[in-house]
């Protein structure tokens, strides 16, 4: 299936400038490009978007990501693996950290007693 750029920024949920300023970039080329002018994205494109926007996520530069994704060597599903991972850490680090929070609201309000230590757990 072929998206539109409004179909494609729709369902990633970002505007319809980045993708063409991906485009612009050479970060995400438009599958083709109809004589109108329309840019069509399909799966390859669509996948690729996924990948951008998850490095994203991970507070990578544009410049960064598209130097990974245009390795020769690049690998979509060991690197779907790797995102998991990190993820799984930020997860495991909020949580954490909302720990911390959680015990540090408890302390100041006189319910329970924290070390200098523990009021950086998390950190």
């Amino acid at each position: 299936m072929l998206y539109t750029v409004k179909q494609l920024a729709d369902l990633a949920g970002i505007s319809r400038r980045t993708l063409h300023y991906y485009d612009q970039i050479g970060l995400l080329e438009p599958s083709s490009v109809g004589e109108n002018g329309y840019r069509f994205y399909g799966e390859d494109a669509v996948l690729r978007l996924q990948q951008v926007l998850f490095y994203r996520e991970l507070d990578m530069g544009l410049d960064e990501i598209r130097a990974i994704l245009d390795r020769p060597d690049f690998d979509v599903g060991r690197t779907l693996h790797a995102h998991r991972q990190a993820l799984q850490h930020r997860i495991e680090r909020l949580e954490a950290l909302i720990g911390t929070i959680d015990k540090t609201i408890q302390y100041t309000r006189g319910k329970v007693e924290m070390s200098t230590p523990e009021l950086f757990e998390g950190f």
